[in-house]
């Protein structure tokens, strides 16, 4: 494995961490904060906002500046929005830390997806794509296991965890050795065209509906956990959040193999209408080990079309426009995470439990799948 698609691998990682540092220190952060779950929900997300409006921009700026100067850029972002709120605790500084990440992690996905694009070895572009989506859920695991075990030295490290790794890939990408070939500016796809892609549309909303699904579940399942099971701490579910990241990367990973004997198209819708029934399962049951069950087949089928998802993409655009189009699939599945997120916290605050989130989701991914069967019905989608 060469040194570049390592570095992609780490910053997938490093993402994992990023998005995920908040939730294993929930209790301990409402404490600190003396704020509700609404208001920590706002937290969770502002993160979410940035990172989701940055997909199409980080796109357009990766395809002119260049992936070594988009990729030192996001990392200097991250590494800031991380040292702000250690430095000034007040909540309002916490969450402008959190966009200024947002901007980090938006320019790096964008970045990180043409690094693979374009030194993946032998034509494995998807498959590399699953790794370094795949490293994304393992991220959030690290988080979940070591800041619960931080937080006792103090709350500082929620925020020093993603700072100190954000500083390591910095150094690693002083020494990789980006051509010059690669860093000059490509033609981009022009924003008007891709806001006329229907097809871009439709996967967009899936990838909400999937990459929302891991987030949403990750943020909240540990709370729903001690909802269903009664008289426990969120802090004491916290290795629930953990299992549904686990299961989501391993469901990624798996995807780029799966994808070896599967259609992508037949992965993409299968998982959507799979979710479509999970969700409406978590709605209905009361019982609390189908609920566990339930969010961890959710986590899976929300992950493995990942490859799938984007092999589908790079169908609809032109090579040198990869990373506007990939970009603003992203947005439009991060806005879906940024507002499932809130979604969930505003039900729980508003009528006692988290249930009616997923019947909301159940919805939304059979009317994509609908809407999908209409848009996909050329036969070159099917390669």
């Amino acid at each position: 494995m060469n040194g570049k698609i390592l570095f992609s691998i780490i910053m997938g990682l490093n993402l994992g961490i990023i998005f995920m540092n908040i939730p294993p220190a929930l209790d301990e952060l409402m404490i600190f904060y003396n704020i509700s779950y609404t208001r920590i929900s706002l937290l969770i997300s502002a993160l979410l906002w940035s990172h989701a409006l940055m997909q199409v921009p980080a796109g357009m700026v990766t395809d002119r500046w260049g992936v070594r100067r988009t990729l030192i850029l996001s990392l200097i972002c991250m590494m800031f929005g991380h040292m702000l709120p250690i430095m000034f605790p007040p909540l309002e500084l916490a969450i402008l830390g959190r966009v200024i990440a947002g901007i980090g992690t938006g320019l790096s996905v964008a970045s990180t997806m043409k690094l693979v694009a374009l030194y993946a070895p032998g034509g494995r572009v998807g498959t590399y794509q699953a790794f370094f989506g795949g490293f994304f859920s393992i991220g959030s695991i690290v988080a979940y296991l070591l800041i619960p075990r931080l937080l006792p030295v103090g709350w500082q490290w929620v925020y020093i965890l993603p700072l100190m790794t954000c500083l390591f890939l910095l150094a690693i990408l002083g020494m990789l050795d980006l051509q010059s070939e690669y860093t000059r500016a490509f033609a981009s796809l022009h924003l008007g065209k891709v806001f006329r892609v229907q097809e871009g549309w439709v996967l967009g909303v899936y990838h909400a509906l999937s990459f929302g699904s891991i987030l949403t579940l990750g943020n909240w399942v540990p709370s729903l956990l001690a909802e269903v099971w009664r008289d426990v701490t969120t802090a004491q579910y916290a290795w629930g959040g953990a299992l549904i990241m686990l299961v989501s990367g391993i469901g990624r990973l798996s995807g780029g193999v799966i994808l070896f004997r599967f259609r992508p198209l037949l992965i993409v819708n299968t998982s959507i209408v799979i979710l479509f029934a999970v969700f409406l399962g978590i709605f209905v049951t009361p019982s609390p080990v189908l609920v566990l069950t339930l969010a961890l087949l959710a986590a899976w089928f929300a992950s493995v079309n990942f490859g799938a998802l984007f092999h589908v993409a790079s169908q609809i655009t032109p090579p040198e426009s990869y990373a506007t189009m990939f970009g603003f699939i992203n947005f439009l599945a991060n806005m879906g995470a940024m507002v499932f997120t809130v979604m969930f916290g505003l039900m729980k605050d508003s009528t006692g439990t988290f249930t009616w989130g997923f019947a909301v989701l159940a919805f939304l991914c059979l009317s994509a799948y609908l809407t999908g069967r209409i848009s996909f019905r050329k036969e070159k989608y099917e390669a």
